[in-house]
């Protein structure tokens, strides 16, 4: 496993959104009430970025099928068989990032 640097700490606020791409992943990166959340940028269900979604509470709801993720687990609220992979996050120094 590889550590891959999203952003700096410093750079992150409650609402922040950012979308990165490493190799072939597109991951969004979000923080809500102090604590951030890394899963897949895709609706699993027809490739919608997820990043132009909804954040309501724990639900992030697409904006092309009104689907909703938790953004902890990943769960789809609509269908049990589409959910959303969740990466763990990962420190480095000041930085934030992911491994695989």
């Amino acid at each position: 496993m590889a550590f891959h640097g999203l952003i700096r700490l410093d750079q992150l606020y409650d609402g922040y959104r950012g979308v990165f791409r490493i190799g072939r992943e597109e991951i969004l990166l979000l923080q809500q009430e102090g604590r951030v959340y890394l899963l897949d940028n895709r609706c699993p269900h027809q490739g919608f970025p997820l990043d132009r979604g909804t954040l309501r509470g724990e639900r992030l709801i697409c904006p092309r099928h009104g689907f909703a993720f938790h953004i902890e687990r990943g769960d789809c609220f609509q269908a049990s068989s589409c959910s959303l992979r969740i990466w763990s996050v990962a420190y480095q120094g000041s930085v934030i990032g992911v491994e695989f």
